[in-house]
């Protein structure tokens, strides 16, 4: 009996301390619960006997009497659902008699039906094309489409074109959203730069800010297209001021696949499996050696190289395997993926291996009070990142082979030419070995007050783990190492970054006659930490033992080696908030947000900031006047003011940090460091912040066949920081963060899409979308009336190409303008009074600000057709009216370029008659409107079942990306960066193979 008593205590001690930790964290702050997810509806019913519990089985079909698998069926305010099978049908073991069954299948109506006792209950799905009952995902919530009263875009796992490839999931999301540019090359390595409505700040971050599943800060290169289940993208401000400082790029929420309840516990599993290949296209046309030779641009050395073709990789190709396993009954649900992708670029040494794998687990305990949930995901990218630099495939005598067989590594390695170098042994000489990993566990403890229904609380606690390895081994045959007297230089880098978020908020959603309340509060905590270390030692005395014996080098022994380690500040955001949406008969709504933040990044004065928003909406088509319309089916109009921060810089101003800058002699023969004061704090240092306007109409029209929306925004961008140059004295340091200026960014956004064409084997769904912006300088503050980007090598004194200062537009060049040329092939330019002066004689004061490289219209155009089995997608984008600046004709193209290096063709067609040298001029900078076909995606279904016995089907898919471009512009590709302050440039330095690919794929479903 004794015992028994002791497990009873100790059983109520674990329930009172589970309650205890959800009303009352550790911050103080009462009862603050956690992110829920993003799919949760968050309603709950009155508490109901296990005695009024029944089972329900079912058949889901559409209008044409054909069984819907995959439907998604949640007993309405509780987080048990299933789906139905390959031939439509569900089950459910223990309903309550009085329980609404929600019905949810992608291009359906949703349906909400009563049970009212039964124990079978079929239903029976209209289509629809524009889902006005979906529910997108909000901050720290979700609203149906209908109630949104902010700019929100939604991408569903259908919208993302299989077999895109990339490095990311953003190479797919290209198009999908307007008014988001994503930047990045063909490398499996590259990089991608995510910029919503234009510049954010001229110092602080710009990309959007990334929640996954709930926790903020998440990482887009981290996922897997086939774990996607949405992504919901916040524009404006009123709808991203919840997220507080870390909104001002915009917020983008994604939503991973959770396990869905099966028939009788069943587990489905997925195969993906893609093969890749690439094909080099619009190549640059230099000098052959014939060529070469004939126009004597320098030394024969009697062969024939096409430097380019060398640099190509021989199998630039890519495959990729994918198993999802998911399945689970009402109380228990997981989803698992495992993911393999080896990918070869077009660039010889340019590879990435990729394993990943996530678990997404649901469990519901005492007859739905209590859920947990958790994410678990991992991933390690195996990076050889050593691709060469391409600009030597240009520059290179085509006359010099590569090749040396007396030689003992093969190559011809040559000495003291920094212009012209064996870019391919280079490359071959050299070993990189990048190895990097993520580890992103979270847990939420969820409790559904079901006494009072609509109300939940939650805890969630996220942490992330990020490692990254590199080892280089640079051979003692290797260019540098000979011309430096070496034999071998070894490197070794390791770094860690771990962030903690703690999110614990409450929600409320009821519904009662005609109103309607999502409301939600809670608090933020978020830390980041990180540290790394590296070493550097040279003189090796085997090649093959290189870096994993590098104390060995004679340079450590000799005191010339280097070795260092840093451990960054850590940062702290914590903050509390809330939300409110209020709805009258789905007619009439309004939404208000807040946030007060605290940033560790601030100073004593300034370290806290309040970020609100508030947004109503109207639809019209509700009214009266508009009701049982024909034309008109929805109608909405929207207008939204927010503010939200910026902190996205460094956190070590704001912190007083001491540094060795000098060592001096002692007497007695040693040396000894001094340290003093490496930052100026500035006291007085503001929060940066943006105002936003937000107007904006939602429309279907048509029975549902027409539909978009329209949005025009204003947003201010206030207090902006910039690290400037600051007096000595009275400061210690030459730069000082400070608040310098105000801008403002404007544009508008539209979407139009239609279902051409519904009958019961075509189907045609067409959308398009058009996005205008652009961004002004309103006024800089202090001494600095002007910061300098982009600038140029010599020769030629170029300078800088773009400054920006008050009244200019961002995107704009600074150059000097282009007169013409004189009698000898000398360029002429403008002066600043617009004489025509010879180049020798211009002045930085003749520059002027001229074109721009942000697209006056950015329009994408989708199609989607399926016929039966088959179905057909195709992806076009096109920017209209920007300029790009042509490094490459400028630096390659002109034929007075100095001797013993290549040149492009067209020095001795187009440029034939320069003489003079080049100028950082409007000469160069050219039109770069393009169309292009980014994607072709053919695909074919097909029910297996008849040949296997067993509900399965399987999809083959052949995916054409990169398909053709469409442009005036002469230059390689005249996509190139326009995110940011540095845009516009199709730079030599930078230059990546362009590529088509072909992906073969195949899906199989079990």
């Amino acid at each position: 009996m004794k015992k028994m008593k002791k497990k009873r205590k100790l059983h109520a001690l674990l329930w009172r301390t589970v309650l205890l930790v959800l009303f009352f964290p550790a911050t103080g702050l009462g009862p603050l619960p956690a992110v829920a997810q993003q799919n949760d509806p968050g309603r709950v019913l009155n508490a109901v006997s296990r005695e009024d519990n029944r089972s329900v089985t079912g058949t889901v079909t559409d209008t044409h009497g054909q069984p819907l698998p995959g439907v998604s069926i949640q007993i309405k305010g509780t987080a048990i659902g299933t789906i139905t099978d390959a031939e439509g049908n569900y089950r459910f073991a223990h309903v309550p008699e009085n329980a609404v069954l929600v019905f949810s299948f992608m291009g359906m109506q949703k349906q909400a039906i009563p049970v009212k006792g039964k124990t079978r209950l079929d239903a029976v799905m209209q289509e629809t094309t524009i889902g006005i009952d979906e529910v997108v995902a909000i901050g720290y919530g979700t609203l149906e489409k209908r109630q949104v009263t902010s700019s929100v875009s939604s991408v569903k796992a259908d919208d993302l074109v299989d077999g895109v490839g990339g490095a990311s999931i953003a190479h797919a999301l290209r198009g999908k959203v307007s008014g988001l540019i994503i930047s990045g090359n063909g490398s499996p390595n590259s990089g991608n730069t995510l910029q919503l409505r234009g510049v954010a700040s001229v110092n602080a971050g710009q990309s959007p800010l990334v929640v996954i599943d709930g926790m903020p800060g998440g990482d887009i290169r981290s996922l897997i297209q086939e774990d996607i289940l949405s992504i919901d993208v916040l524009k404006d401000a009123s709808a991203g001021a919840i997220y507080g400082t870390r909104a001002a790029g915009g917020v983008i929420l994604v939503t991973t696949k959770q396990g869905q309840a099966t028939k009788d516990g069943k587990v489905h599993l997925t195969y993906t499996g893609e093969y890749t290949f690439r094909q080099e296209r619009d190549k640059p046309e230099v000098l052959t050696a014939d060529e070469y030779r004939a126009h004597n641009r320098g030394t024969d050395y009697g062969s024939s190289a096409d430097w380019w073709d060398e640099l190509l990789s021989d199998h630039p190709n890519a495959q990729k395997h994918v198993v999802n396993v998911s399945g689970g009954n009402e109380y228990a649900r997981i989803y698992t993926t495992f993911m393999y992708k080896n990918d070869k670029g077009m660039a010889i040494d340019d590879e990435r291996t990729d394993y990943a794998g996530r678990i997404n687990a649901n469990f519901n305990f005492l007859d739905g009070w209590l859920e947990l949930k958790t994410h678990v995901d991992y991933r390690q990218a195996k990076r050889n990142n050593n691709a060469p630099n391409f600009r030597q495939a240009l520059r290179n005598n085509p006359t010099r082979s590569p090749y040396d067989a007396g030689s003992q590594t093969g190559y011809n390695v040559w000495l003291n030419e920094s212009l012209d170098y064996n870019v391919l042994a280079d490359s071959k000489l050299y070993d990189y070995d990048g190895l990097d990993k993520w580890f992103m566990p979270d847990a939420t403890l969820k409790l559904n007050i079901r006494s009072v229904p609509g109300l939940s609380v939650q805890q969630t606690v996220g942490w992330e783990y990020r490692q990254w390895e590199l080892q280089t081994y640079r051979s003692k045959y290797h260019r540098e190492e000979q011309e430096n007297d070496r034999t071998g230089t070894g490197y070794i880098q390791f770094s860690k970054t771990e962030n903690l978020s703690s999110e614990g908020y409450a929600s409320y959603i009821r519904e009662w006659s005609k109103h309607s309340v999502n409301a939600v509060g809670g608090y933020s905590y978020y830390e980041y930490n990180s540290e790394g270390f590296d070493m550097t030692n040279y003189n090796f005395t085997n090649d093959r033992v290189g870096v994993w014996n590098i104390g060995e080098g004679s340079y450590l022994s000799d005191g010339d080696a280097s070795m260092s380690s840093n451990k960054a500040i850590t940062q702290r955001l914590f903050s509390v908030y809330a939300r409110a949406s209020y709805a009258y008969d789905d007619k009439y709504m309004l939404t208000g947000s807040f946030r007060h933040e605290g940033s560790s990044k601030f100073s004593q004065n300034n370290k806290w900031g309040d970020f609100w928003s508030v947004s109503g909406g109207w639809r019209l088509s509700k009214e009266p006047f508009l009701a049982g319309s024909s034309v008109v089916n929805d109608l909405k109009l929207r207008v939204g003011y927010g503010v939200t921060g910026n902190n996205s810089f460094g956190a070590d101003y704001a912190a007083t940090m001491y540094g060795s800058d000098a060592y001096w002699l002692l007497p007695g023969g040693t040396w000894a460091y001094t340290y003093g004061k490496t930052k100026n704090i500035n006291p007085d240092l503001k929060w940066e912040e943006q105002h936003e306007w937000n107007g904006g109409v939602d429309y279907v029209l048509l029975n549902n066949r027409l539909y978009g929306k329209f949005d025009l925004y204003r947003r201010k961008v206030k207090g902006m920081i910039y690290n400037v140059q600051v007096s000595q004295p009275p400061y210690v340091e030459q730069k000082m963060y400070k608040n310098i200026g105000n801008m403002e960014n404007r544009g508008w956004e539209f979407e139009i899409g239609g279902e051409v064409v519904r009958t019961r084997d075509w189907k045609y769904n067409t959308s398009m979308t058009f996005s205008h912006n652009t961004t002004e300088i309103l006024s800089l503050w202090g001494d600095q009336t002007y910061y300098d980007y982009a600038g140029f090598p010599s020769p030629g004194n170029p300078g800088s190409a773009i400054r920006i200062e008050e009244g200019a537009m961002v995107g704009s060049f600074y150059l000097w303008k282009f007169a013409g040329f004189d009698d000898n092939g000398d360029f002429l330019l403008y002066d600043k009074d617009d004489n025509v002066i010879p180049a020798i004689e211009k002045t930085a004061e003749d520059k002027r600000h001229m074109g721009n490289y942000m697209p006056k219209l950015i329009v994408t155009w989708n199609h989607r057709l399926k016929y039966r089995n088959w179905d057909l997608t195709v992806d076009m984008r096109s920017w209209i009216d920007f300029d790009v600046y042509n490094t490459i004709d400028m630096y390659f193209g002109l034929p007075t370029r100095s001797s013993e290096l290549n040149l492009l063709r067209k020095a001795y067609t187009k440029y034939a008659g320069v003489a003079g040298e080049k100028q950082l001029c409007d000469y160069f900078l050219e039109d770069g409107t393009f169309v292009k076909i980014d994607a072709i995606n053919l695909g074919y279904s097909l029910d297996l079942k008849r040949y296997t016995g067993l509900e399965s089907r399987a999809r083959l898919y052949l995916t054409v990306g990169n398909v053709a471009t469409f442009t005036g512009y002469s230059g390689i590709d005249p996509e190139v960066n326009v995110t940011g302050l540095e845009g516009g440039i199709e730079w030599f330095s930078g230059l990546y193979p362009q590529a088509r690919t072909y992906t073969l794929g195949v899906q199989l479903t079990f």
